[in-house]
């Protein structure tokens, strides 16, 4: 027992006396060793993903998506009889429209910068303020097919106001290949008060 506990002692002393005569290279080598397990455990590398593609791929299938009407007829035992049914047909245009970025098409150029969304004044008696995104269809002859607000809502009129201000607007065509075409644009629209 004596014997072990010396042995102990001994190997401890000869420990000491290492670290003693190594000192700085013994810390040195620590800290290198420290950072680098913190390091391994701390990075973790990031794989790239196409997720513009995925968007695109996203809103191409939303974009596509038709909607059939329902079978035209007399309604039978449990069918509900349609009464209201909205017969504005869509452009067609529409649905061929392009992302102006993606394609690399020219910008539109808006013809009538002074048509402005107005602030109603129930915004401005809140004191609302923020910013809206507006997806304006811009046909190959510069009118405005669609407007609509797909980013988030701040209320009190103000996307009902800029998306009747962009129905008024006129734009140069956009451009891809010495050919205009339609194109989707996104319009950031802020309402700031003064």
């Amino acid at each position: 027992m004596k014997q072990q506990v010396a042995e102990e002692t001994t190997s401890k002393s000869k420990l000491r006396k290492f670290i003693d005569r190594y000192r700085i290279e013994f810390w040195v080598t620590t800290s290198v060793v420290l950072q680098l397990l913190v390091f391994s455990l701390w990075y973790v590398p990031t794989f790239p993903s196409n997720r513009l593609e995925k968007l695109v791929d996203e809103v191409a299938f939303v974009d596509n998506l038709v909607i059939q009407d329902p079978n035209q007829g007399a309604p039978d035992d449990g069918d509900f009889e349609e009464t209201d049914t909205l017969k504005k047909k869509e452009d067609p245009r529409i649905a061929g429209a392009q992302d102006q970025v993606i394609s690399g098409a020219t910008s539109p150029i808006d013809l009538s910068p002074n048509v402005i969304p107005q602030y109603t004044k129930d915004a401005q008696a809140a004191g609302i303020t923020g910013t809206i995104t507006i997806e304006v269809v811009i046909a190959d002859t510069g009118e405005v097919l669609r407007v609509r607000n797909i980013g988030k809502s701040l209320g009190f009129g103000l996307e009902n106001a800029a998306i009747e201000a962009f129905y008024k607007k006129k734009y140069s065509p956009s451009i891809l290949e010495g050919k205009p075409i339609t194109v989707k644009v996104l319009v950031p629209v802020r309402f700031q008060l003064n």
